[in-house]
């Protein structure tokens, strides 16, 4: 009987079977990108490339009012991006720009973008690499985003899991973890004030008069939020978000060196890299909900 032409046909050709064999291997392993492990900054530059290259967040040059231009911002931070090597290189890879070379006002502005995205990406540990969560805005709608989750490995490869609706950005406008409360029995940091307790504000004509904490809050500080570190003539300082309201309907953010405020005169007003994990607010009782915050009188968020 003859035998079937196709049951042992690979028998007849075993060279050509194994280099099948080698060449489909080949092809397997070069299917899945791998490299050298970037730097941690690298790989938030990935992650912004990938999502389109602009994320939704709390812009400290613009929140909650401008000061400046965008070129102005960009020379007044470059200095702190060059002393951070690692993002600095990062940086300079990402925009094909190389070190020493002479910056135009646009690549300025484009470093300085970069570095502050970066600092509002948030790794998370997750296995042989990080995951990941932004807000991107939408193209044909300003005033919505959407959320992208995903991973990247550390070699740079992205890969995007979900893509869904996004969230309304709650960026914070309050007092910086430390600042003291003035209460009848001393100073107390403002993330241990607790409704109920006893603290100094003003009634209508700008006495200063006993009141009772009505209520309390705090909001998650995201990477790179900055805060105003305001100084004033007579000696006293304190530190808030920018968009935190004074007592007289101002903000702490739009305060200059020579304006007049809280019987005093403001001798700077510069924003300063926060580090804490949150800021915190307080509104007393009374018909004006105001406080002393390191002696300075300030108005609250949660009227």
């Amino acid at each position: 009987m003859n035998e079937p032409r196709t049951s042992n046909r690979w028998h007849r050709y075993p060279l050509l079977l194994l280099l099948l064999l080698v060449v489909g291997a080949a092809c397997a392993k070069q299917s899945a990108p791998s490299g050298p492990p970037k730097s941690l900054p690298a790989l938030k530059l990935a992650v912004l490339k990938a999502v389109g290259g602009k994320i939704d967040y709390c812009d400290p040059d613009v929140y909650p009012i401008a000061r400046g231009s965008q070129l102005d911002a960009a020379k007044a931070r470059f200095p702190t991006i060059e002393a951070d090597t690692a993002a600095f290189q990062a940086i300079l890879d990402y925009e094909h720009l190389t070190p020493g070379q002479h910056f135009t006002d646009a690549q300025l502005i484009a470093i300085n973008d970069d570095y502050k995205q970066m600092q509002a990406i948030q790794l998370q540990p997750d296995g042989n690499g990080y995951r990941f969560e932004v807000l991107v805005p939408q193209a044909n709608s300003p005033t919505t985003n959407e959320s992208v989750t995903g991973t990247v490995s550390r070699s740079g490869s992205v890969d995007i899991a979900h893509r869904g609706p996004g969230k309304a950005l709650a960026c914070p406008i309050c007092l910086a973890g430390g600042v003291r409360i003035s209460t009848p029995f001393g100073e107390v940091p403002v993330q241990d004030i607790r409704p109920g307790m006893a603290v100094w504000t003003t009634d209508l004509h700008g006495r200063r008069v006993l009141a009772v904490v009505v209520k309390t809050g705090q909001m998650q500080a995201p990477l790179g939020h900055e805060v105003i570190r305001l100084a004033l003539a007579d000696g006293r300082t304190v530190e808030a978000s920018p968009g935190h309201p004074t007592a007289d309907g101002r903000t702490v953010g739009e305060l200059k060196p020579s304006d007049s405020f809280d019987g005093s005169r403001v001798v700077s007003a510069k924003p300063i890299g926060y580090s804490g994990a949150a800021t915190y607010d307080l509104l007393p009782s009374g018909p004006t909900g105001t406080y002393f915050a390191n002696g300075v009188l300030l108005g609250s968020t949660l009227r």
